[in-house]
């Protein structure tokens, strides 16, 4: 019996000394918790401190850096907004910084010609001549000719837009005018859009270069370098549609089509149709002796074969046919 009292005795030593060590555990987790806790707080402060004292105050540096960008005038309406009084911005200075609208207007047109059999050549000079000398150039031409030689042929010519219509009509004077279409667009209103667009972006770029220099991580500069790329791509995708309309708008572009057309029959006198018939007579007579020679191989082959069929037909004849017998008399 006592050395089952000593059994339990030890037991419970040993329980108490192992709850005592569990306490002690976690009261030293607790103390190093708080103890980290409170250093992280003394660092975040400590970093907030070599900020400038910026502690206490939502405001990021991106938002202070685009308070500041804003025109005063601005800043202050939105002063007097928040505290309920009139900001004493009036309509008359909003409306006369309104850009003013420039017309832009591209124009095209297109003139269908006819002429006289070899007169292409003519038309063609002039009408580079004309364009040249009023500060225009040849931006395209294609040509085809057919059996009869007779050409047929497009000119694109790039005219300033001040000259447009004194050359227009020095050029239908070249030749028979069959139609001519003359078309307008007018792109004002994209231009100024473009125009806006571009001074946003331009005012965004300055905003973020500024920002360049207050960066103070690797990941704030990495991120403002981001939005320059997205801004200055942006940028010159506009620069590009602003300088592509500036040179439709510049100079006006008149395509030119030349077709060169056979005399009338009709109005031929009789001589001419002998002639033109002879001249037929001839033409067919050459094409016969062209196209005998192209089958003069084929006919020789089928003369020989005829010949052959020939020759064994008249043998055949003569072997089957029996001799005459003499009379008996």
């Amino acid at each position: 019996m006592e050395r089952g009292s000593e059994v339990m005795m030890a037991k419970k030593r040993w329980i108490g000394v192992v709850t005592a060590v569990f306490i002690l555990l976690v009261l030293l987790a607790a103390v190093v918790l708080g103890c980290g806790e409170e250093n992280e707080a003394d660092l975040y402060q400590a970093m907030d401190e070599s900020r400038g004292g910026e502690t206490g105050s939502d405001t990021t540096m991106w938002e202070k850096g685009a308070e500041e960008s804003l025109p005063a005038e601005i800043g202050d309406a939105q002063d007097a907004y928040a505290e309920g009084e009139p900001s004493g911005i009036t309509p008359s200075p909003i409306s006369s910084t309104l850009p003013q609208l420039q017309l832009m207007v591209i124009k095209t047109a297109l003139m269908e010609m006819e002429t006289g059999k070899g007169d292409y050549a003519r038309i063609r000079e002039d009408a580079v001549a004309i364009t040249s000398a009023a500060a225009g150039y040849v931006e395209g031409e294609s040509s085809s000719r057919d059996d009869e030689g007779l050409t047929y042929a497009t000119l694109t010519l790039r005219i300033p837009a001040d000259k447009f219509d004194e050359v227009l009509t020095e050029v239908s004077s070249l030749g028979e005018v069959v139609s001519t279409q003359v078309s307008t667009n007018d792109v004002s209103a994209e231009y100024v859009d473009l125009e806006s667009r571009l001074r946003h972006l331009q005012a965004e770029e300055s905003f973020y270069l500024s920002l360049i220099g207050q960066a103070t991580t690797i990941q704030e500069m990495i991120t403002i370098r981001e939005h320059l790329d997205s801004i200055q791509l942006e940028k010159e995708q506009v620069q590009g549609r602003m300088n592509f309309l500036d040179q439709q708008v510049g100079f006006s572009t008149l395509t030119l089509s030349v077709d060169e057309v056979a005399p009338d029959e009709d109005k031929e006198g009789f001589w001419d149709s002998v002639g033109d018939a002879f001249k037929s007579f001839g033409r067919g007579l050459k094409k016969l002796g062209v196209g005998f020679f192209y089958a003069l191989p084929y006919l020789v082959i089928l003369a020989v074969i005829a010949l052959v069929i020939w020759l064994l037909v008249r043998r055949y004849r003569r072997k089957g046919t029996p001799g005459e017998q003499p009379d008996v008399g």
